[in-house]
């Protein structure tokens, strides 16, 4: 499902979110760049619908997102942060149950089908074998899995994930970005995801866009968009892009 953006705002006290134009393509993986406090997550939860936007703002597939409601909602994007602390330390498979949700109505449980649909969801995301393992006893790594997979069992067509590699060792940040991008060619879900890894981001990303001060600096394909110059306007240190076995890399 595509997304588009038109005169999308929100303000806390001292920063706000202005972005004018913006779309994103079905069933692509975009990634949106920039510093600390650009408005990355800002953005992110704005489409979600986690931070109320005006009408006539924002739309999936033409669809209104201020006049959707609910399970409708969550049947369309799911959100996925940076990090998730349970208060109670479900067992891994109940805790992916809970994507399921927008299914049925509050009183009911999980039927057989949703029961089946999160064991896949966890077989996805390489975490077959950690149905029963308690959710605060993995790693980070690991609850970020089951965060992704707790999102694919929800079947939304739109996955916003903030973040989910940061402060994670060179094998975890792969499998997630690896993974990610399956979800994009593989199911065709419209990814958007914050990074702060830029290579990551040159890797697997279709598109890219850079965000600096609440607004869009710069958005579009990566090879169309990125040089050394709009990268020094967007973090204010010069940087260089190489090039080496048929990719590009980023120097500080």
């Amino acid at each position: 499902m595509s997304i588009k953006i038109q005169d999308l705002t929100f303000c806390y006290k001292n920063f706000a979110l202005d972005v004018k134009n913006l779309q994103f393509e079905s069933a692509r993986m975009t990634s949106i760049v920039g510093p600390n406090g650009a408005g990355k997550t800002t953005l992110l939860k704005c489409i979600s619908a986690i931070l109320p936007v005006k009408r006539g703002s924002l739309f999936i597939n033409g669809m209104d997102v201020a006049e959707l409601k609910g399970a409708r909602r969550a049947r369309l994007l799911t959100y996925v942060p940076q990090e998730h602390g349970s208060a109670f330390n479900y067992l891994v498979l109940d805790f992916v149950l809970m994507g399921r949700a927008a299914y049925h109505s509050p009183l009911s449980s999980p039927s057989a089908t949703d029961h089946k649909i999160a064991r896949e969801a966890l077989e996805f995301v390489g975490l077959s074998d950690y149905s029963w393992r308690p959710y605060s006893q993995l790693s980070s790594g690991e609850r970020r899995l089951v965060l992704i997979a707790r999102a694919f069992a929800q079947n939304s067509e739109i996955l916003l994930l903030d973040e989910p590699t940061s402060f994670l060792d060179p094998k975890h940040e792969t499998e997630i970005m690896t993974l990610t991008k399956r979800l994009a060619e593989e199911r065709k879900k419209t990814i958007l995801i914050t990074l702060h890894n830029l290579d990551a981001a040159l890797k697997y990303s279709d598109s890219m866009v850079f965000m600096k001060n609440g607004g869009v600096f710069a958005s579009g394909k990566a090879e169309e968009i990125l040089d050394e110059n709009l990268l020094e306007k967007v973090y204010e240190i010069p940087m260089k892009i190489i090039h080496y076995d048929g990719r590009k890399f980023i120097v500080k």
